[in-house]
């Protein structure tokens, strides 16, 4: 089970920030990977890029992404699983799908490409990319929407398991009291993403402050299982 991660900067300068070292650090820690690829065009900079570069279990491919598919002009270059994400549990129940993504909105027909799964040679991966070709709206709105409704119309040709909101986006793209501290049900959410196209300058410390703050803090600071049996005491590393 391989988790491809895609940060490519180009002429935008996408900056590499502690929340994105989060998303890999919570990979590792939760999502029972056995192996983490992240492709890059050019290597990030400071703490933050430091930090997620020293991480052991991940593999860092220095690739050039490509500029058109089908001809037409690459829109954005974010491949598979972006990295705003918080993941919270194993993935390893979803390994039998031959492909697998999740809901963004079930009423507008929204299956949102940011994290999606499949087996080599998936068609519903396949006829996804073959539909680049139709992606032409002109602004960022409309071309998103487009992007997230097309995967909808293919989940009913290609074999595909459409997975529900909360399973990787619980934090819906309209919510605002999330990052206010509102209690949210997570139980049965493998990753959280966290939209950030509305929330770009988010930090650790600021998730820290939403009901995602005990989860966070064990990953980042996991402590040791102590238990006390008849006067001994074992600790767990």
């Amino acid at each position: 089970m391989t988790f491809h991660f895609g940060y490519f900067r180009g002429a935008t300068g996408f900056r590499w920030r502690d929340i994105h070292t989060l998303c890999l650090q919570s990979c590792l820690a939760r999502a029972s990977p056995d192996t983490i690829v992240v492709h890059y065009d050019m290597p990030g900079e400071g703490e933050d890029w430091d930090q997620a570069i020293e991480l052991s279990g991940i593999e860092w491919r220095l690739v050039t992404p490509p500029t058109e598919i089908n001809g037409f002009h690459v829109r954005d270059q974010r491949i598979w699983c972006d990295v705003y994400f918080v993941f919270l549990k194993s993935f390893e129940e979803l390994r039998h799908n031959v492909a697998v993504i999740g809901t963004q909105c079930s009423q507008r027909k929204k299956l949102a490409c940011g994290l999606m799964g499949s087996v080599p040679g998936s068609s519903f991966i396949s006829a996804y990319k073959d539909a680049y070709k139709q992606w032409t709206p002109k602004d960022e709105k409309t071309f998103w929407t487009y992007a997230n409704c097309v995967p909808w119309d293919l989940s009913f040709k290609h074999p595909v398991t459409v997975l529900k909101r909360t399973a990787f986006y619980p934090v819906t793209w309209s919510n605002k009291t999330f990052w206010n501290g509102k209690t949210m049900p997570m139980d049965g959410s493998y990753a959280v993403h966290l939209w950030e196209t509305l929330y770009p300058d988010a930090t650790v410390p600021l998730l820290m402050n939403t009901c995602l703050g005990d989860k966070i803090l064990s990953i980042v600071d996991p402590k040791p299982i102590v238990n006390a049996l008849g006067g001994v005491t074992v600790s767990f590393d």
